[in-house]
């Protein structure tokens, strides 16, 4: 019997209230639509699924999205919340992929592949799919010659978005020299000292002076969770400049600072809480409250 889907990895990623207008981005992912293939690339904590799902929201067309963990790596597995994914969007448009993948035994990679292609290509409307933290499926995995073998000949108006950690196993280089791949990365997603000052203008309600922003934007590097941190810090530092100024250099020894700074200003019932809730998947209120 197969294993239900978990309906919530198909949700797009929410957006917060204080989000910063990254327009220049939302700007060139929108030519990204002009490829097959969109990688978003970057390590943890720079804003990939956050800026995806911005670009997603202003968009007419369908956008499907699908956030991936390593179970996901069986073939079988990732297919069905593929086409589960794009349901949410196009109903029934991958039917013929559906059926195929009920039976007993999986078909080879190749007849996967043309039955998704073909149901895929009947598509007359631009469409998409977000894969979301693809990094979580392992190296060694048949998904990714799926997704080459897609990229090789892809529909016509369906596109796929990767965002990931890391770059995945696929030809870089050839996807490049057949203009089937846009990119964006670590230096494309680092916030401007624009972005850094609006941000923390719509985090904190402070304004601070040049040489502090100057100072926390050569710090911090652009660096969104960096940056959040920072705005949770300032909460309860007494002088926002003295304490932007007094950033200490390299973001490993600032990530490991302002963790210090934000979670000391934390009541002991929520720091017990963030001690023990990490030894769960996931987590709601109340699978908290049991934990502890």
């Amino acid at each position: 019997m197969p294993i239900s889907l978990i309906r919530t990895k198909l949700h797009r990623q929410p957006l917060d209230a204080d989000l910063v207008d990254r327009g220049r981005l939302i700007e060139s992912m929108n030519t990204s639509l002009e490829v097959p293939l969109t990688l978003v690339s970057a390590p943890a904590g720079y804003g990939k699924s956050v800026l995806v799902a911005q670009w997603a929201e202003q968009l007419d067309g369908g956008i499907a999205w699908l956030s991936l963990d390593a179970g996901d790596s069986e073939l079988r597995t990732f297919l069905r919340y593929f086409v589960s994914a794009v349901d949410t969007v196009l109903s029934g448009a991958c039917d013929a992929t559906r059926e195929l993948l009920q039976s007993a035994s999986l078909a080879p990679v190749p007849v996967l592949v043309s039955y998704l292609l073909n149901d895929l290509d009947t598509i007359d409307a631009p469409c998409a799919i977000v894969l979301d933290d693809y990094h979580r499926i392992e190296t060694l995995s048949p998904v990714h010659d799926l997704m080459l073998r897609i990229l090789e000949h892809p529909p016509r108006q369906f596109r796929f978005v990767v965002l990931s950690r890391q770059d995945p196993p696929f030809d870089l280089l050839s996807l490049r020299a057949g203009h089937r791949i846009y990119e964006v990365r670590l230096q494309d997603l680092r916030f401007t000292e624009h972005e850094t000052r609006e941000f923390l203008s719509v985090t904190t309600d402070l304004s601070v002076c040049d040489e502090a922003l100057a100072h926390l934007q050569h710090e911090v590097e652009g660096w969104a969770v960096g940056l959040r941190l920072v705005s949770l810090a300032l909460r309860h530092a007494r002088n926002a400049d003295a304490f932007l100024k007094g950033l200490p250099g390299r973001l490993p020894e600032i990530q490991e600072y302002l963790l210090r700074e934000v979670l000391a200003a934390q009541p002991d019932m929520v720091r017990d809480r963030m001690l023990a809730s990490p030894v769960l998947d996931r987590f709601c209120v109340e699978v908290i409250d049991a934990v502890c």
